[in-house]
């Protein structure tokens, strides 16, 4: 082989292997992207996760509020209805007692049906941070793919030039 040959595959493996250094480096880019999409990905779902569960303790407090008020204003509506029967009948029976009571149970039903509230708005406003949390992680994880798509595009080019770069190689005499 002339020198001139052998300065002509020189340089061509030269080229190859600056592609070879050139589809590594992106191959390389796109994983480390990749990572650290996942990381995101994987800490948004982990907080997503947190605040669903804190809002289920909210349901669970709403759930309970409710069923409290519930109970409150039937006890309410058993003394109105004494009330009501005690008047019925000519005032027979402490009435003031009857509406004092329905009146307590009134202020009873009416707090813990506020405290449902309360609860049920806590509780919303979490599912829908969760929501939001869990749909910036869905695009995450896409660009996730993406990245990992580009990674293996690099990388089959990658492949393809080392492999060039060895035909080469092994059709040189010693």
């Amino acid at each position: 082989m002339s020198d001139e040959e052998q300065r002509s595959l020189d340089e061509i493996l030269a080229e190859i292997n600056r592609e070879i250094s050139k589809h590594k480096a992106e191959r390389d880019a796109f994983n480390e992207s990749a990572s650290v999409l996942a990381d995101k990905r994987d800490r948004l779902q982990r907080k997503a996760k947190s605040l669903s569960s804190e809002a289920a303790v909210y349901k669970q407090r709403r759930d309970e509020a409710n069923l409290t008020a519930k109970e409150c204003r039937a006890k309410r509506d058993e003394w109105n209805d004494r009330a009501a029967r005690m008047k019925a009948s000519g005032g027979l029976g402490d009435i003031g007692e009857a509406r004092s009571q329905a009146n307590t149970w009134h202020q009873r039903a009416s707090k813990a049906s506020e405290e449902g509230n309360i609860a049920h708005e806590k509780m919303h406003q979490l599912y829908e941070e969760a929501d939001r949390l869990r749909a910036e992680a869905q695009t995450c994880h896409e660009q996730f793919l993406d990245c990992k798509k580009a990674a293996d595009a690099e990388h089959s080019r990658y492949i393809d030039a080392v492999r060039r770069a060895e035909r080469i190689r092994d059709n040189l005499p010693d």
